[in-house]
């Protein structure tokens, strides 16, 4: 439930009205992580799997799927830049929502991004522990997505 915040004279805690946390670091890294696993079981496409046995007040599009990647191995951040612009170029208006977590060439940090349709952020997150498997993890959610497509462009930027 959405909190309700006095006013006076205009003046709000800007913190209470812009602290989203877009950039929660921890909240990304584990809502990736919860979106990957929730969709190597999850079947919206075939409209079965979480229906069964109970009613929903709203429609499914067929259309709309996920895909998410998991992979070891180090990706090159300008190919990922180029290969992410391309993809908002090609199909911003059917990319509803995409995240990740990312290992990158020449940095101890991970590496977050966060987009909605054309809009797409990114920064550096905090540091791989030394023993620490570097995975990166990807999340996309909209219409008709091409799996093989994104899986492809995501391999070319590995190193």
């Amino acid at each position: 439930m959405a909190q309700i915040k006095l006013a006076k004279f205009g003046c709000v805690d800007m913190d209470f009205v812009l602290g989203v946390g877009g950039y929660d670091l921890e909240r990304i890294d584990s809502e990736v992580q919860v979106d990957s696993s929730h969709c190597a079981t999850h079947q919206h496409e075939t409209g079965k799997g979480h229906h069964k046995g109970h009613h929903h007040d709203h429609v499914h599009d067929s259309a709309v799927s996920s895909v998410s990647i998991v992979s070891e191995g180090t990706l090159d951040l300008d190919e990922v830049d180029d290969w992410l612009e391309r993809l908002l170029e090609e199909k911003g208006e059917d990319l509803y929502r995409m995240k990740g977590v990312l290992c990158v060439n020449g940095s101890d940090e991970r590496y977050v991004f966060q987009g909605v349709h054309s809009t797409l952020d990114g920064c550096p997150g905090k540091t791989w522990e030394p023993d620490e498997k570097r995975v990166s993890k990807l999340v996309f959610i909209g219409r008709n997505l091409d799996e093989t497509a994104l899986r492809k462009g995501f391999r070319g930027c590995l190193v």
